[in-house]
């Protein structure tokens, strides 16, 4: 990699779909502090979130109540980490979906226990949602397949690169525009969500969610915050806020917050916590873009030694 301006570096925190078994084991094991971190989400769960983010089985990280404790718990163990070592403030920071509460919490919005608090809430929320299910589009612009979905009431739940959309709706209204869009030469993969996440079946828990944020003390961030339904920096506590409030039924405009990002001097992005997938993802929107990971104790050795 060649040397880049460390001033502006952005951090970027994944969602839903990066999860895997294992993940934040190797980093908590080495990094004491990254295992107090965990442990610290996993003060707000129920469950036993070390069993089940490290051990499995992978039915049961799948679902939407457990998933999403497990990933915050591994962005934020990863994030300690990294802030021990290198303690400069991002240029700004985004998280995709459930990864907005991580870049809140990074941004010092929040404060990880209020975190921890609204993400145990927000999956369980999410995982007693009315039934539905989402398809990743590949192979089609987002504004054809903006036409296709206003037929079978489907919406896009996100925009992730200009050749890649999710969609979410009913079970039946997917399984009928899956056939429409692979005529049209589309490819159409359905994921293993129990839910049609970011879609208007989204509204009776977006409102309890809502409702919760209006207890949670929010402040002005060290940092802008480019969130999802806006895809513009926001650093003011009531408009942080705001826009969370309604995330969970608003589209998810990631491309353009990559876009915005880059305008705004981003030199280079440093995804935290489980795997790869917002990397690829930036890769798809800006080829050149440098992408670096903090996901193990490897990756972050690797980061590092470029950073420092």
């Amino acid at each position: 990699m060649s040397k880049i301006n460390l001033a502006k570096i952005a951090f970027v925190f994944p969602g839903q779909g990066s999860q895997f078994v294992g993940m934040g084991e190797d980093i908590c094991k080495a990094e004491q502090n990254a295992k107090s971190t965990f442990s610290k989400v996993g003060e707000a769960c129920d469950f036993d979130l070390a069993r089940v983010a490290w051990v499995g089985p992978e039915e049961a990280l799948r679902r939407t109540c457990y998933t999403q404790p497990a990933l915050l718990a591994t962005s934020a163990a990863c994030l300690q980490v990294l802030r021990l070592n290198w303690p400069d403030n991002p240029l700004c920071v985004a998280g995709h979906s459930l990864g907005e509460i991580s870049a809140l919490w990074a941004a010092e919005a929040i404060n990880l226990k209020q975190a921890a608090e609204i993400t145990v809430l927000r999956g369980q929320l999410m995982e007693n949602a009315p039934p539905g299910s989402m398809a990743a589009v590949l192979g089609m612009e987002a504004d054809k397949l903006k036409e296709v979905c206003q037929e079978f009431d489907i919406v896009i739940a996100n925009f992730n690169t200009p050749q890649q959309q999710v969609i979410s709706g009913s079970t039946e209204n997917i399984e009928s525009i899956k056939i429409k869009l692979t005529e049209l030469k589309a490819k159409v993969i359905l994921l293993p969500v129990g839910g049609a996440f970011h879609s208007p079946l989204m509204n009776s828990a977006n409102q309890v969610f809502a409702q919760k944020l209006t207890t949670i003390d929010f402040q002005d961030s060290i940092c802008p915050v480019i969130q999802n339904i806006t895809a513009q920096p926001h650093s003011l506590a009531t408009e942080l806020k705001q826009n969370l409030q309604k995330q969970m039924t608003s589209s998810v405009y990631w491309t353009d917050t990559i876009i915005k990002m880059l305008e705004m001097g981003t030199e280079g992005f440093i995804e935290i916590g489980a795997g790869k997938v917002l990397s690829g993802l930036i890769k798809k929107i800006e080829r050149s873009a440098l992408t670096m990971q903090v996901s193990d104790s490897e990756s972050l050795k690797q980061t590092l030694e470029f950073l420092v």
